[in-house]
């Protein structure tokens, strides 16, 4: 037992840290102290959703509720729950039909109804599905964070969530052409809200390796970026993309 309150988040104040950018310091508590546990958004930046619906204020768990803050899905179990459970508690796996993780115990996805297949899935797959989940979820966050002028924040996470969709390219990973050019197009308008050649090149390189060019909201964007001899490389380069065949390395 951790203690009667739990903070979870990114920083180091709580007592459960998870390394992911996209949640807060302090992001949720759960609170054990009352005749029912509850769970709390600690008015953080993404926000917190209890069995697939926005979490407001607070709300009373119950076992097998799902909670997902930043990539990561939380299931809450009872004590008599867990004992009862002869597999890891924490074990999740990933559907293959709409990426989304959901308790390894179960039969089939709660989110899409599929049902899992009892052989086991190639890691490549898991893989796939895993980051093509984290890259569309990246994809809104970072959107949000540029809408809201948090541009440091929402660099910090592009460059790791594109450092990441390269190597799962780099690899032969299969992730899905509708998440690389989600990323390629939040890049392309981050480099256009902080004037960066590097950002637009990004999303450049992005629109070719996911086979797709620019849509017209991007580049009109790109229209209304000041003439500036650093940009017009980057520029020309996401001009110069062209719907195609996609490429993986």
């Amino acid at each position: 037992m951790v203690g009667e309150e739990i903070i979870i988040g990114r920083g180091s104040m709580g007592q459960i840290t998870i390394d992911d950018p996209m949640l807060s310091r302090r992001h949720i508590r759960i609170d054990l102290s009352g005749a029912a546990p509850t769970v709390e958004d600690l008015c953080s930046r993404n926000g917190t959703q209890l069995n697939g619906r926005a979490l407001v204020d607070r709300a009373t768990l119950t076992d097998g509720d799902r909670i997902r803050i930043g990539t990561q899905e939380l299931v809450f179990l009872t004590p008599e729950s867990a004992m009862k459970n002869d597999r890891n508690t924490s074990a999740l796996r990933f559907c293959t039909g709409c990426a989304i993780p959901y308790p390894a115990r179960s039969t089939h996805c709660p989110h899409c109804g599929a049902v899992h297949d009892d052989e086991d899935v190639s890691t490549e797959v898991r893989d796939a599905v895993a980051s093509g989940w984290t890259f569309h979820l990246l994809s809104q966050v970072v959107g949000r964070a540029i809408e809201q002028g948090r541009l440091i924040d929402a660099e910090r996470m592009m460059a790791r969530g594109v450092a990441e969709l390269e190597e799962q390219l780099d690899r032969g990973i299969d992730v899905e052409a509708g998440h690389v050019i989600e990323v390629a197009e939040c890049s392309t308008r981050l480099g256009c809200a902080l004037r960066s050649a590097r950002w637009i090149d990004v999303g450049a390189r992005l629109y070719r390796r996911g086979g797709e060019a620019p849509s017209r909201d991007v580049l009109s964007l790109v229209d209304e970026l000041p003439t500036d001899a650093g940009l017009s490389g980057a520029i020309g380069a996401l001009r110069h993309c062209r719907a195609g065949t996609r490429r993986t390395g």
